[in-house]
């Protein structure tokens, strides 16, 4: 969809810092069937990617200046031209294409009510979030990165030549080359891995890897069981900063440092997930990651 506004920049965002709560002050507001889309200049909730829709977006409410409460239902990622003030949402957003102009990522907060919301332009807003949902979201991002790096390292064995690109523990990264997609849902993350010919010329042996599915299951849930067992800070950072920034998770693993580029909300400990189960099923051009987790009690 397409809108005439009068927004000059983007949004900026404090999830990835574990934000809960904030306000913002109100620079766009149109009715959309029947709900309204409204952007502020800063909001603490996570919307859904462009880049990369794996986690979906926080829900929760606004709060008006009058006191007037309404549902936030869903947030999407919108793309701003500064110069025209034109906003994108949806497709005509996710195509945009960013060298050609100076389009900012906005994040558009559809909301559920019936109330017109264009009088609220200009004036400020509280923001907060549903902490449930946002913690049955980030406990399986969270969990899904150390499953993908437990991954490099069952998998290492079966590279049989040298892979130049490694993780941040130092192994051939096999997450990053074959994974196609990923979606996260409350509680629970599945992962799509394509083993393709590119891959195998590279030197990973994709029949002994999928013979082994099995074993290589095992391998991961006990390294990730390990890595839970001891406990880890997380940190993504910046934990605040334009919608459109790069933000990067980071956890000591093993003595060292892995860090994963990732626009998502985490928990800040890994210890707070509490269980993690990881399954691999073998699909028609590679295999499938099933990341479930167990909130701590």
């Amino acid at each position: 969809m397409r809108f005439e506004t009068a927004l000059k920049s983007g949004t900026i965002v404090s999830f990835a810092g574990g934000a809960l709560e904030g306000t913002g002050r109100v620079e766009f507001a149109a009715r959309d069937g029947g709900h309204w889309l409204l952007v502020t200049d800063r909001t603490p909730m996570h919307p859904l990617s462009l880049r990369w829709p794996d986690q979906p977006a926080d829900h929760g409410a606004v709060t008006f200046a009058d006191g007037v409460t309404a549902p936030v239902t869903d947030v999407l990622t919108g793309m701003a031209d500064p110069a025209t003030g034109t906003l994108l949402t949806a497709e005509d957003a996710r195509v945009v294409r960013r060298g050609e102009t100076d389009w900012r990522a906005v994040a558009v907060h559809v909301v559920a009510t019936d109330r017109d919301l264009a009088p609220y332009l200009g004036t400020e807003a509280k923001i907060a979030v549903d902490g449930e949902r946002r913690l049955a979201l980030s406990a399986p991002h969270t969990a899904v990165h150390l499953a993908a790096l437990a991954l490099n390292r069952a998998a290492e064995r079966f590279w049989t030549k040298d892979f130049a690109d490694r993780d941040g523990l130092g192994r051939p990264n096999l997450d990053k080359a074959a994974v196609e997609r990923s979606d996260i849902a409350p509680g629970v993350s599945v992962d799509v891995y394509r083993i393709g010919k590119s891959l195998r010329k590279k030197g990973f042996d994709r029949d002994g890897f999928l013979a082994a599915l099995d074993a290589v299951a095992a391998d991961v849930n006990e390294t990730v069981r390990n890595w839970l067992a001891a406990g880890a800070a997380v940190a993504m950072t910046p934990p605040e900063g334009d919608l459109d920034g790069l933000r990067q998770w980071r956890c000591e693993l093993d003595g060292m440092a892995a860090i994963i580029p990732c626009g998502g909300t985490h928990m800040q400990d890994i210890a707070r997930i509490g269980a993690v189960d990881v399954t691999l099923e073998p699909s028609e051009d590679g295999f499938t990651m099933t990341t479930r987790t167990v909130p701590a009690p």
